[in-house]
């Protein structure tokens, strides 16, 4: 049997979980920023899991980071997409080491000016 005392301490408990959770969605929602060498274009990926940016195979690095549209990361064998609209970067190899799948506003926007 709850007393008065546990049952406002769980209340409380409840109350407290509901406004993180809804603190943490917030600070999903803000701008990302991404690195001035940034490139946009188009990815599919083949059953092998092989990236294909704007119609051509394309080698990616060990370490790549591919990031959702909610900025989570991915491994390249869940992503299964044809023609998104991605940022990307790549090494001093050309390697991809970095895709972010663009949201409908990010895609809109310009790509950042280089210094």
């Amino acid at each position: 049997m709850l007393t008065s005392k546990s049952l406002r301490f769980v209340v409380i408990a409840c109350l407290f979980s509901c406004l993180s959770g809804f603190f943490n969605a917030s600070a999903m929602q803000l701008e990302r920023k991404f690195p001035p060498e940034v490139k946009r274009g188009k990815l599919s990926t083949t059953d092998l899991a092989e990236l294909v940016i704007d119609g051509k195979l394309r080698m990616y690095s060990p370490a790549l980071r591919i990031y959702s549209e909610d900025n989570l990361t991915l491994t390249i064998a869940s992503v299964d997409v044809r023609n998104i609209i991605i940022n990307y970067v790549e090494n001093e190899f050309g390697e991809i080491q970095k895709i972010w799948v663009l949201t409908a506003e990010e895609a809109r926007q310009p790509l950042p000016k280089k210094n």
